[in-house]
């Protein structure tokens, strides 16, 4: 199961717990509390806040090797740390951390291989700067990132599969105008074929914004209406 229809059932009853994702030896970590993503980790050097911080200039190499040191002799997070050495402020912080946790979860999404597993509870022993990430706005995020978008049309039905709309998992979703237009344009009478080639955009990403929906609960799909037509034959029957 992809991992945006795994957060949509632990959303749905606002579980408290941790979302482990395994991929080899790659380990990422998500926090989630009242449908909320409230952090992540991950132990892939390269993703770590510091190295972020680093690779984007907002700390020197000095700031960084002196930062690390102090972190470990104290047990502290290194962005506790580093506004202690007032590196960075307060608010700063702030927005690499989640700018951080977006970075871990968003590739994520376009995993094709991986166990995922989830701990329900809260860990009162973990201290760490809380964000409020909505479920279903991750899940839009980072479906958008995933570069294969055949893999998620395999899982919404055919080319000639039907689809309504449906009251689905809303909160905290804020749509851009052509995603609006998208979702507009589901009316259970279009197939998939029609929606995914639907203007203006092209139809890689309209088909993982469709995936997202159908994750999200807001589309359902649905066998075709069948005809009956009868034919008369040669006979002069009716078949």
């Amino acid at each position: 199961m992809p991992l945006a229809e795994v957060l949509v059932k632990i959303h749905r009853y606002r579980a408290p717990g941790r979302v482990d994702c395994k991929r080899g030896d790659e380990v990422k970590r998500i926090y989630l509390d009242h449908g909320q993503i409230v952090f992540a980790t991950t132990n892939q050097l390269a993703e770590s806040l510091g190295d972020k911080l680093l690779r984007e200039g907002r700390i020197t190499r000095r700031q960084y090797e002196e930062s690390v040191s102090r972190a470990r002799e104290t047990g502290q997070r290194h962005g506790t740390t580093l506004v202690e050495m007032k590196a960075l402020s307060a608010e700063e912080l702030f927005t690499a951390v989640r700018g951080q946790i977006e970075e871990i979860i968003w590739p994520i999404f376009g995993w094709d291989s991986g166990i995922v597993s989830f701990t329900a509870g809260r860990d009162k022993r973990l201290e760490f700067i809380k964000v409020d990430i909505p479920v279903p706005m991750a899940i839009l995020h980072g479906v958008r990132r995933v570069s294969d978008a055949r893999a998620l049309v395999a899982r919404l039905g055919t080319k000639a599969t039907l689809f309504s709309r449906s009251a689905g998992h809303t909160e905290g979703l804020v749509l851009d105008a052509e995603e609006q237009g998208l979702l507009d344009a589901v009316d259970g009478r279009k197939v998939l074929y029609e929606l995914v080639n639907t203007p203006p955009l092209p139809s890689a990403d309209n088909a993982r914004i469709l995936y997202a929906f159908f994750a999200l609960g807001l589309i359902v799909p649905r066998e075709p209406r069948q005809i009956k037509v009868q034919l008369k034959t040669d006979g002069g029957k009716y078949a």
